[in-house]
């Protein structure tokens, strides 16, 4: 939908409230999308999306109301008005459901989120992208026999919250990605590599580049050995370490810190890791793949530091939960689809760069194992922080790779992991909106096979 045909629809639906409620908030959103997969050289799978609706909420006497509508008819939207106004009268009072108020101080940062070639690239150009990926992922090695979901993607966004408090912002992004597996072989050994790319502009990408990432991970495997069971240092690459902070990132989320299940409850000021690590969720990064002026509500995005040096410094909320904390939004509202009413979400969540390169990670630990690749991280437990997962990494020996190693089982606590944290790499890498260095830890227990 566009301004002209948005304005018109927040009119109607502004016309059938009048008199109705106490307060609404209106959020129209819409996403088109594109997406390919090749094998072998063709086209494996295609899929185009478009969705696009709008969401109304409503409070009357502190009574909350929710309705929502892919149709923008005047019918549609009349149905959706007496939807939202209904529910509202047979909900209960609830004192902290407030819409937010227009910002005093208007953001300025330059977010460089769109591209304005997303809707003039050509279908066979999209697909020559994913095309390009499973070439240059065969042409790396001759070991790499196969290619597994060389894949494109890219979608354009648009999103305008309006409420009764005199808000009306707009946000427009389009995204980019690109994946694939790469399979090697090698004397009856096989071993896969998975790689990504992911930009706001479609020029940043370098599919090539995506295609031999995964290729030369899958033939660095070739030949992996079993390991013998051990407690020793450990470095984390930062695929692996954003695959760590992932597992932590719902522990910031305010509303999962009143109800208790954070980590980090209870920890507000207080040391949960090395000083090390500083962990920062920052909604204004230019170019970062869930930066915008404003969140789902209509609150100016901001940057929060969540660990600070070691020290757990700060929550995340949106409008509601930030008011059941007696706290305030830190602009991390968000919306999955006008069908559904905002929650607390990420922005860019990001462990901040350390100084030392990788190579000096290495020599610092000297001799232990290097982890390329977990298996399992969905399974840590988010209120304690206990993990046991799969690994398969390298055994470094004298600060220098000796041979890869497979089958290993790493277990522990994510909390005291991150407090063994000895060396922050410079080396940080984003996995979409969740970015990481390369870590080293001082003991880790290995279970090898």
């Amino acid at each position: 939908m566009h301004d002209n045909a948005d304005d018109k629809v927040i009119g109607e639906i502004q016309r059938r409230l009048e008199g109705k409620v106490d307060g609404y908030e209106i959020f129209i959103s819409s996403d088109t999308g594109f997406s390919v997969e090749v094998k072998e050289g063709g086209v494996d799978a295609l899929k185009a999306r478009s969705n696009a609706g709008v969401g109304l909420r409503t409070l009357r006497a502190g009574r909350p109301g929710f309705g929502f509508s892919s149709v923008t008819s005047p019918e549609a939207i009349a149905s959706l008005v007496e939807k939202a106004v209904a529910g509202g009268c047979e909900a209960g009072e609830d004192k902290a459901m407030l819409f937010c108020s227009p910002a005093q101080k208007l953001p300025t940062a330059s977010l460089v989120l769109y591209d304005s070639s997303a809707g003039s690239v050509s279908e066979d150009e999209k697909i020559a992208s994913a095309i390009e990926i499973e070439a240059a992922c065969l042409a790396f090695h001759a070991s790499v026999k196969r290619v597994r979901k060389a894949s494109y993607g890219e979608s354009i966004s648009s999103t305008r919250v309006v409420n009764s408090n005199g808000v009306d912002v707009r946000h427009e992004a389009t995204y980019f990605s690109a994946s694939v597996t790469a399979v090697a072989e090698r004397d009856g050994d096989s071993q896969m590599g998975w790689d990504m790319a992911s930009s706001h502009t479609r020029a940043d990408m370098d599919f090539a580049s995506v295609g031999a990432g995964a290729a030369k991970k899958a033939v660095r495997m070739l030949g992996a050995r079993k390991l013998s069971t051990v407690k020793c240092p450990a470095i984390f690459e930062n695929t692996v370490a954003t695959e760590l902070l992932e597992a932590l990132a719902g522990s910031f989320l305010g509303d999962n810190v009143l109800k208790g299940k954070s980590m980090l409850a209870g920890k507000l000021g207080k040391k949960t890791a090395s000083t090390a690590i500083t962990i920062v969720d920052n909604g204004l990064m230019p170019g970062g793949w869930s930066s915008a002026l404003y969140d789902d509500e209509g609150v100016p995005r901001r940057t929060t530091t969540l660990l600070d040096k070691g020290v757990c410094s700060a929550f995340l909320y949106d409008t509601y939960w930030a008011a059941r904390a007696g706290a305030v939004s830190t602009g991390n509202g968000a919306r999955s689809s006008f069908k559904g009413t905002p929650g607390v979400g990420l922005s860019n969540l990001y462990i901040e760069n350390g100084s030392q390169s990788f190579d000096n990670l290495l020599s610092s630990m000297n001799s232990g194992v290097l982890i390329t690749d977990v298996l399992g991280m969905h399974t840590v437990n988010t209120v304690s922080g206990d993990f046991s997962v799969g690994a398969s990494g390298f055994w470094v020996e004298a600060g220098v790779i000796a041979y890869p190693v497979r089958g290993l089982a790493i277990s522990g606590n994510l909390l005291e992991l991150f407090s063994k944290v000895q060396g922050v790499g410079s080396d940080q890498r984003f996995l979409a909106s969740v970015g990481a260095p390369s870590l080293l830890v001082e003991e880790l227990e290995v279970s090898g096979g």
